[in-house]
């Protein structure tokens, strides 16, 4: 398997904060805690202990969720290890996509096992653990009911309403059995749908099925799978919540945040509400607000006074949601968390909660850009040797890849511009002998010139366009073969299921990735299959 590395300011579909963070991260210094590398780490290593966490509390209630779960070695002594005060977790998060979602999500996953394994053989005294942190309290259905496997969308049809991770298992069944129709017979194939088939059997919800799921293919390497919906870990996050119902202390730090990092063109990525909290029930997340002395729930007649609201916070944590502006901290106060990674979009949030964390004295750990990838798989190659295709090549725009591949594949010379360069030669001794005669004559010997080289435009603009017509097949082939990469001119990784490649290849793959997605290392990945 060949891996190339490619420099993030070369990928044309990756968005400018994604670049401007691993290539000038320095010049985000006000906005982050530690630097995102190995100095960075061992700087956070001496500040965490300042952090305690009940770790107590943690061992109890992950053993609880393992607790009907087959366990790995590995996952035993990571869950054990987590009362040790010289454990720390490296974490990433994601929505409880279906079977995965876009590639990426499992590419985050590939990460945290990565880093964790690099600093357990680096620091003998520490013990790191990789973990997995599923959304289960998103609300939003529509980003996490669809998956695209070889240009199919295979879509789970569901009616109910509210925290997704607390729907039933209705439907799923449906799922599976498309999915197996579109992989096909094949012996991974046919593994990997006992995986999911296995996975839905033992579960009770869709939180539990994505668990179990995920366990099954990662759980060898240590990873943990938390669940964050969680009444106990909730109680233990009271103290933040109060804060931010009481003195609605979110709002402003992270809007001043936000207008000190358009300085940088860093668009506010996430809006901070005045409280930064949902009210949940298994059918409905709203979202709570303070209006007129009251604290209400939109979309219900719901209203508590100061007191009412406190005494059900302490009562049913359960039924409050962190947003996406609190999400984070929740996650960090309750795990002794050392590194996030997660994607562009993450990162560019994160960056908008320093001072957030700081008022509410919640550590805030290193971030890392996750590891983007771009699956070539055998076909692809192939097609590419036929046009002549290369791997530079395939990092311009679509006309510009055209043009390479027009170059390449006639022996036609189309380009004029050494002509254009020999007519602007001959007018400017042509202005030189007019401006001795009359220098009112340089201006129109000029402009004769600029209608000549126009002229010259013109026709190589023909000769292109009458070559393109003589090769349109082949130039809808080399359209077809960079869509396979950068489907509508995003990124792979954010639309094609991994599933696709996990079946064309076999679980190997995953012990390939989980080698070489390194979030320290800040490029971006050509994994030829």
């Amino acid at each position: 398997m060949q891996i190339s590395k490619i420099p993030f300011d070369k990928i044309l579909s990756l968005s400018f904060k994604d670049i401007f963070y691993q290539t000038k991260s320095e010049k985000l210094n006000d906005f982050y805690a530690f630097s995102p590398d190995m100095e960075g780490i061992e700087s956070a290593l001496s500040a965490r202990k300042k952090y305690p966490v009940d770790r107590s509390l943690l061992v109890s209630r992950i053993s609880e969720h393992y607790q009907a779960t087959i366990t790995s070695e590995k996952q035993l002594q990571n869950i054990n290890k987590l009362g040790d005060e010289n454990t720390f977790t490296i974490v990433t998060a994601h929505q409880p996509a279906l079977l995965g979602g876009p590639a990426y999500y499992f590419y985050k996953i590939c990460s945290v096992i990565n880093l964790a394994t690099k600093l357990n053989e680096k620091y003998a005294n520490y013990h790191f653990v990789p973990v997995f942190v599923s959304g289960a309290e998103d609300h939003d259905f529509d980003e996490v009911k669809s998956l695209h496997v070889f240009g199919k969308i295979v879509t789970w049809e569901s009616t109910e309403h509210g925290p997704v991770g607390r729907f039933s298992k209705d439907g799923l069944e449906q799922v599976i059995s498309r999915l197996a129709e579109i992989l096909g017979p094949s012996e991974q194939a046919t593994g990997l749908m006992e995986v999911f088939s296995k996975a839905l059997a033992s579960s009770k919800n869709y939180n539990e099925f994505v668990f179990n799921w995920i366990n099954e293919l990662f759980g060898k390497y240590g990873l943990l799978v938390i669940n964050m919906d969680d009444a106990e870990l909730k109680k233990a996050f009271i103290p933040h919540m109060e804060k931010e119902i009481l003195h609605r202390t979110s709002e402003t730090l992270v809007n001043h945040t936000q207008k000190e990092l358009l300085v940088h063109g860093f668009k506010p990525q996430a809006f901070a509400r005045d409280i930064n909290l949902f009210y949940m029930t298994s059918q409905s997340r709203e979202r709570l607000y303070y209006e007129d002395g009251v604290y209400k729930v939109n979309n219900r007649e719901m209203h508590f006074s100061e007191n009412e609201l406190i005494a059900e916070l302490r009562q049913y944590p359960e039924r409050f949601s962190p947003n996406v502006v609190l999400r984070p901290m929740y996650q960090e106060a309750i795990l002794p968390n050392i590194v996030y990674v997660g994607g562009g979009g993450e990162v560019s949030y994160w960056l908008e909660r320093k001072a957030q964390f700081e008022a509410f004295g919640v550590f805030y750990p290193v971030i890392l850009r996750r590891n983007s990838v771009m699956m070539v798989p055998k076909y692809v190659q192939k097609m590419m040797e036929k046009h002549h295709i290369s791997e530079a090549d395939l990092l311009l725009d679509e006309d510009k890849l055209i043009l390479s591949y027009l170059e390449k594949a006639t022996e036609s010379e189309f380009h004029l511009s050494t002509e254009i360069k020999e007519i602007q030669h001959v007018f400017e001794h042509i202005s030189k002998k007019a401006k001795a005669i009359d220098l009112t004559l340089e201006n129109f010997v000029n402009g004769e010139s600029h209608k000549m080289v126009k002229a010259v435009e013109n026709i190589e603009a023909k000769l292109r366009k009458s070559l393109k017509h003589k090769e349109e097949t082949n130039i809808q082939q080399v359209k077809t073969l960079r869509s396979k990469l950068f489907p509508a001119h995003g990124l792979q990784e954010r639309t094609d299921s991994f599933l696709q490649y996990l079946v064309s290849e076999d679980k190997s793959l995953l012990d390939t990735l989980t080698k070489i997605l390194d979030p320290l290392d800040k490029t971006f990945l050509f994994v030829y299959l």
